[in-house]
């Protein structure tokens, strides 16, 4: 930022740092530089060359150099305020400012100047981008260098294309849409749909306890809700008791409801929870989505979308792009998890969202245990959402 305003500066720095823009110090040598040629000025950024700079408009000329010569910048605001409206300026102003605009026309120039319409679009043909209200100026250069970083990322690799998908007639149980996904290479924490109470026992012992007991049903989707999630169950007899609770709850909260048994897991420990899905927009299409699990998504809201389907490399983007991706990093001496491995399951679960067509409405993977490095990526839950009608 240029002024000759030190208040303005604050202001700005202070717009700027609300929404994350960053403002870098102009370096050393540059400062040192211009404070010869104007040595009560305040060079770091904003770069004040002070009200003198309308005594002599020679500085305006030197000082906007230095930020692109010297400070490398690639977007400049400019704030003048009413002086540079004033007849006495405006025209010596606007030659030194295009001067260096003409100099380098691959940055972004913005001007914040309370003037005459006339001479406002004088400034906007001199290719300067003109607004009265400084704050509204920081706001446009950061949706402007959001824009061009949006322009700059690479062209997705082509995925790896999938086999046709053969969705059922309506949505699935969780054992059932587990089933589909792993067709497809999604992989999903060992377990066993289990009719009978002794089938669930002979399943618990045979994947290992612990083990997660959880309704298995068509038409409850949303198990947790009805108390249809049992974690830690520890040994046979808990199957048995965990078994008759989840019929009593299912029968109580779901009456007609039709019940195929209870789906014994193996309860997975040490990974990071995250959540995969996919919406079908009605304007782009299957659209894939990344985030932590848990609180995280449903507080934080921190998730990550792209158009399905991508292939593993933009899924590794994806997942590294959220805020919290440290956590599946190695953050704070944590072990890292096995990003490879779940931008492989994200990657293939878009390329089956696309391969599916237009029934399929949505898949929630929810939570997905991301191990530590090396172990894999797992599905907990699943749910596949198929549409009524197809449309």
């Amino acid at each position: 930022m240029l002024t000759i305003s030190g208040g303005a500066g604050v202001l700005i720095s202070d717009a700027a740092d609300a929404i994350g823009l960053p403002m870098p110090e102009m370096p050393e040598a540059a400062q040192a530089a211009l404070r010869e040629a104007l040595p009560f000025c305040a060079p770091q950024n904003p770069v004040d060359c002070t009200a003198q700079a309308l005594n002599d408009l020679s500085l305006v000329g030197r000082f906007a150099d230095a930020l692109v010569q010297d400070g490398g910048y690639q977007s400049i605001l400019a704030f003048f305020t009413h002086a540079g409206g004033a007849a006495s300026v405006a025209p010596r102003l606007r030659a030194e400012l295009k001067a260096v605009r003409d100099a380098h026309p691959d940055r972004l120039f913005v001007l914040s100047v309370l003037a005459d319409p006339h001479l406002v679009e004088q400034f906007e043909a001199d290719g300067f981008t003109v607004f009265e209200d400084p704050s509204r100026a920081v706001v446009a250069i950061h949706a402007m260098g959001r824009f061009g970083d949006a322009f700059a990322v690479p062209p997705r690799e082509t995925p790896v294309a999938g086999a046709a998908v053969a969705l059922p007639a309506s949505t699935p149980s969780e054992a059932e849409a587990k089933r589909i996904l792993g067709r497809a290479g999604i992989e999903a924490a060992p377990e066993r749909a289990c009719a009978e109470v002794e089938s669930a026992v002979a399943a618990a012992e045979a994947i290992g306890f612990p083990v997660v007991l959880k309704i298995l049903s068509p038409d409850i989707l949303h198990k947790s809700e009805i108390g249809g999630v049992l974690l830690n169950v520890a040994d046979a007899a808990a199957v048995r008791e965990g078994f008759a609770l989840l019929m009593q709850r299912a029968a109580k909260a779901a009456p007609d409801a039709r019940i195929e048994g209870v789906l014994v897991a193996k309860q997975l420990s040490g990974g990071v929870e995250c959540i995969l899905g996919v919406h079908r927009d009605p304007v782009f299409g299957p659209v894939a989505m990344f985030g932590l699990g848990g609180i995280f998504v449903e507080i934080l809201k921190d998730v990550s979308f792209r158009r399905c389907p991508f292939g593993e490399a933009e899924a590794e983007r994806m997942i590294r792009s959220i805020k919290g991706a440290p956590l599946l990093l190695g953050a704070r001496g944590r072990p890292p998890a096995d990003i490879p491995a779940l931008a492989r399951m994200l990657s293939r679960l878009s390329v089956f969202a696309h391969q599916a067509g237009p029934r399929l409405s949505g898949i929630d993977l929810n939570p997905v245990f991301a191990m530590p490095a090396g172990q894999g990526a797992f599905a907990a839950d699943a749910v596949i959402d198929i549409a009524e009608n197809d449309a």
